[in-house]
């Protein structure tokens, strides 16, 4: 296929953009998304590698997410992949969760990605992808992350079902469930503190035995990075 044509949401910064980019020096022609009115340089540090487009929508609604692909589809003249990445994270107690938290939470997460792929599925032919970026907490809980990590388990389980209805019409559905990247994690998201956090995370000597263990279980040895799931998407 040449210069395939591939829409990422989610991707004006972060592990969205490092989608884009990543499909954006492979050739492919990319338009990238965010629900702000600009794009924040993106669109100018991707133009520099390949054809590039922005389109402002707000998928936490259907009609955005419609409104996405059939931008989308027309500035590149169809598209033949889909990589949702748009997601929200509020960082809050379960005791302070509020219904609107909630609500805001499985919009964008969950029902961002179902519309999403509903609409590009509506014009994709056989041979196109979908990639639904997950979480480990798809597959494991985190203290107080409980609407979070709700809605990463049902990512996991949308991309389950889009690979056995959308297959037969020879349309792949993958998903990729980063860690954490870049960072330590506090010991408030690992579990409960058993010493004082310490004025730097990164010392060993400061986090709790469970934050301590989450970095020895990494199979990388190391923090994992935006290239580590840019590759992943884009093989």
């Amino acid at each position: 296929m040449t210069q395939p044509r591939v829409c990422v949401t989610g991707s004006t910064q972060g592990s969205g953009l490092a989608i884009a980019t990543a499909f954006a020096r492979s050739g492919a022609r990319v338009v990238i998304n965010s629900h702000l009115a600009g794009d924040g340089g993106a669109l100018a540090a991707l133009s520099t590698l390949t054809e590039a487009q922005y389109v402002q929508a707000d998928l936490s609604t259907a009609q955005g997410a419609r409104d996405l692909i059939a931008q989308a589809g027309d500035r590149l003249g169809g598209l033949d992949t889909l990589v949702c990445d748009a997601g929200i994270f509020r960082d809050t107690t379960f005791a302070d969760l509020t219904e609107a938290a909630v609500d805001q939470t499985l919009d964008l997460n969950v029902k961002g990605y179902l519309f999403g792929v509903k609409a590009f599925a509506a014009q994709a032919a056989p041979g196109a992808s979908i990639i639904c970026v997950g979480s480990t907490n798809s597959v494991a809980g985190e203290k107080d992350s409980v609407a979070y990590d709700a809605s990463k388990g049902a990512v996991l389980m949308l991309v389950r079902s889009l690979a056995v209805t959308l297959g037969e019409r020879g349309i792949r559905v993958n998903g990729i469930g980063p860690g954490h990247r870049g960072h330590v994690p506090d010991a408030r998201r690992v579990g409960p503190a058993r010493h004082p956090a310490p004025a730097d995370p990164a010392d060993p000597a400061g986090p709790d035995r469970r934050a301590r263990r989450y970095r020895r279980c990494r199979g990388l040895s190391r923090r994992g990075g935006s290239g580590n799931l840019n590759r992943g998407a884009e093989w």
